[in-house]
Order: C-alpha cells, then sequence, then structure tokens
C-alpha cells in the first residue's frame, strides 16, 4: 500500500499553484498511499501524508496532510486533508479540506473548504454548515445552496456552453492569457489537470514501455517526428479507405484505439523525458518516472497556453511524441 507517490495526491495544485514541490529535491515519506482497485480508510487518529485511489473508496477520518486524489470512486472526508481531487465520483466533504476539485461528480459540502472549491459537470450542494473560504468555481454543473452556507470569496456559475464557447475560438486566435476570472481559465486549467492524471496513470501502469519510448525519443527525435508526421497525415486517408471496403470498418476501429494507445504512450513518453531533464538540472538524483512525467506534463501544457505558437509547439511536440511510441513499439518486435 505504501509506496514513494506523494506527488500524485496533489496533481492539480501541483500542476498550477505547487510546482516548485517537484523542482526542489526532497526525500521521499513512507506515508504515501497508492491502491487500484480498492479502499483506503483513514482511521480517526491516524496520519498519512498523502492519498491515491483508482476504482475505490477513500475515507478520510484521520488527517491526510498533503492531499487526496481519487479517480473513479467515492471521496468521504470526515477529519482534515489538503487538497481533494476527485474525477468521475461523488465527493462529500464533512470535515476540513483545503482546495477542491471534482470533476464528473456530485460534491456535497457539510463542512470547510479553507481554500477554493472547483466543480466541472455532476453538481454541487453547499448545506446550512458549509463553509468556503475561497472562490467557488461551478462549470456546467447543477448548484444547490441552503440558507447559512457560506461563501467568502468570489463565486463564479457557468454552463459548459458559456465556458466552451466563444472565448475557445478566441483562445485559438491568440488572444492575451486569461485571468482566473474568465472561463476559458478554468477549461484550461481542467484540461491540463485531466491530461496529467491521464499521463501519470500510463507512466505507473506501463513503466518499461515509457521509458523505451522516451529513451527512442531521447535517440531519434527527427526520425521520431517525421513517423509521427507521416502517420498523423495517414490516418484520416486510411480510414477512409478501410470504411469504403465495409469490411474493414472493424480494424478502422482498431486502427483509432491503436493510435490512440500510442499518442497516450508517446505523450507519457515525452513527458517524462523533459521532466527528468529539469529534474536532473535542479540536482534531484534518478527522479520517479510519475513525476518526471507530471512534471513535463505541466511544462508541455503550459506552453500550449502561450497564443499564437503555443498549440503549434504543443502539437509539434505531441506529433513527435507518437512517432517514437511507434518506433519503439516497431523495434521491439522486430
Amino acid at each position: 500500500m505504501k509506496n514513494k507517490s506523494k506527488i500524485l495526491a496533489i496533481i492539480l495544485f501541483l500542476a498550477v499553484l505547487e510546482m516548485t514541490f517537484c523542482l526542489v529535491p526532497s526525500p521521499a515519506l513512507a506515508q504515501d498511499m497508492v491502491i487500484t482497485g480498492g479502499d483506503i480508510h483513514i482511521q480517526e487518529g491516524e496520519q498519512v501524508n498523502s492519498t491515491i485511489v483508482i476504482f475505490g473508496s477513500t475515507r478520510v477520518d484521520g488527517k491526510v496532510r498533503q492531499g487526496v486524489i481519487n479517480i473513479l470512486g467515492n471521496t468521504e472526508i470526515n477529519g482534515n486533508a489538503g487538497s481533494v481531487v476527485a474525477v468521475g465520483g461523488p465527493a462529500e466533504i464533512n470535515g476540513t479540506a483545503w482546495d477542491v476539485v471534482v470533476v464528473g461528480g456530485p460534491a456535497v459540502i457539510r463542512g470547510q473548504v479553507s481554500g477554493d472549491l472547483v466543480a466541472v459537470g455532476g453538481s454541487v450542494e453547499l448545506t446550512s454548515s458549509a463553509k468556503i473560504m475561497g472562490d467557488l468555481v461551478i462549470v456546467g454543473s447543477t448548484f444547490e445552496r441552503d440558507p447559512g452556507a457560506v461563501v467568502t470569496g468570489s463565486e463564479v456559475s457557468l454552463t459548459l456552453k458559456e465556458a466552451l464557447g466563444s472565448q475557445i475560438v478566441q483562445w485559438f486566435k491568440g488572444f492575451p492569457f486569461p485571468t482566473p476570472t474568465s472561463p476559458v481559465f478554468w477549461w484550461r486549467l481542467v484540461s491540463l489537470f485531466l491530461t496529467a492524471v491521464v499521463l501519470v496513470i500510463v507512466s505507473i501502469l506501463f513503466p518499461k514501455a515509457t521509458a523505451k519510448t522516451a529513451n527512442q525519443l531521447a535517440v531519434s527525435p527527427i526520425l521520431s517526428f517525421f513517423w509521427g508526421t507521416l502517420i498523423t497525415f495517414l490516418a484520416l486517408p486510411t480510414t477512409i479507405l478501410l470504411f469504403i471496403t465495409i469490411l474493414g470498418i472493424p480494424l478502422a476501429g482498431m486502427l483509432w484505439l491503436i493510435l490512440a494507445c500510442a499518442y497516450y504512450l508517446g505523450f507519457a513518453s515525452l513527458s517524462s523525458l523533459l521532466g527528468e531533464k529539469v529534474l536532473t538540472a535542479l540536482g534531484r538524483v534518478q527522479p520517479e518516472l510519475y513525476i518526471s512525467a507530471l512534471l513535463g506534463a505541466v511544462f508541455i501544457g503550459l506552453i500550449t497556453w502561450i497564443p499564437y505558437v503555443g498549440i503549434l509547439v504543443g502539437w509539434l511536440l505531441k506529433i513527435t511524441g507518437l512517432g517514437a511510441a511507434v518506433l519503439s513499439l516497431v523495434n521491439r518486435y522486430r
């Protein structure tokens, strides 16, 4: 259960508000818990550094010092927790938490959120005992607020159409970097967070493939870019030809499934390579693969935020990663 995975527990806030945590070398803490397909229960009086649960439930009656991540499961905070991130499942804050982010699931707040509460999709309920000491940002979620609920910061509530409409067009046109009061800022933030989560999971589940692809990328960046570009241009015509043959329709589905896997493997490898170089330059010896992937994903995500050139540079990097993944897989079966 114990693992050197503290960085996962604060993915969102590390990516945006606490990046310095990765930039400064620090010893691994023993009280970091990661579980896939199971549950974590921090009992009253118990303290841990951070928790990660994928396909399971998280219940905190004690104290989690840094943060809680739960993906596709239930999250219940009855004690004290740092940053809380729940993706694809319900979250209940009955005790005290710092920043809380809920994506694609209902959120019920009965206790205190000492920082900000951000909800994307699902629903948000603030009971009469709820206290939000920071900002409340709701995107595409239903909102219910009982009398007595306190929000000391600003409140922003938007539909998905409002959040992802004309302002995305402005972003692609290269408008100035948006402020936190802009809906597109939160859309970018959530996109960066979800991408980082996926890439970290890929690096954890497939460490050898990620490392080999990263090595392929470091050894043959130009060749990787060439193959990535070629695959990108041939993917659509090949799909059309397969659809024309009727019998090739299942093959078209398999083709895009393989391309999706190669894309995320390449992206995770590219992120880990970039993150490793940065952490090594800062004095961190042999950084963990998923930490490097997380840091690299953050940097690439921030690069894509740059007006005009950001999206182009980001896609060039991702295409190169795709090519490296394909080359690595081809070399493996030679």
